[in-house]
């Protein structure tokens, strides 16, 4: 079962990406892309201990060489940031979504892009089907 989390507050310079509960660093990009018709993108590249770049399905394949660090935020920073939590064993029927340790529930779709420079992004939304069948989407950060 993989782990993958993200805490931020929307900019990317207080965005911190950990992998089974270690903070990672060396990250260059994650695509996340899960909806309920069966898509199950969750691509990280990132620069290994080697100094050489790896790309991954972060739920699917274990991070060779990947570079931890001591945590970024204190527990009252991270207080003032959202954290975005998938548990999975590598299928999407196996993914369990949270934000703030809150199960989500009746979820249609999850997008989240984080990429460095040159192409500096940092988007996350996920749609959410309501009990009358309605579709509402909300900013993560």
């Amino acid at each position: 079962m993989a782990e993958l989390s993200i805490e931020s507050n929307g900019l990317l310079e207080t965005t911190a990406i950990y992998y089974n509960g270690a903070q990672l660093r060396g990250v260059r990009e994650i695509l996340l892309n899960l909806d309920e018709n069966g898509t199950f993108d969750a691509i990280m590249q990132y620069k290994g201990t080697d100094g050489e770049l790896y790309t991954r399905n972060i739920l699917q394949d274990y991070p060779d060489l990947i570079v931890t660090t001591e945590p970024s935020f204190t527990e009252e920073e991270a207080r003032s940031l959202r954290l975005l939590t998938l548990d999975s064993d590598g299928t999407l029927e196996g993914t369990v979504v949270a934000l703030d340790g809150v199960r989500q529930e009746g979820i249609v779709s999850l997008y989240v892009q984080i990429s460095g420079p040159p192409d500096i992004k940092l988007l996350g939304e996920i749609t959410y089907r309501e009990a009358d069948g309605q579709l509402t989407k909300e900013g993560i950060w």
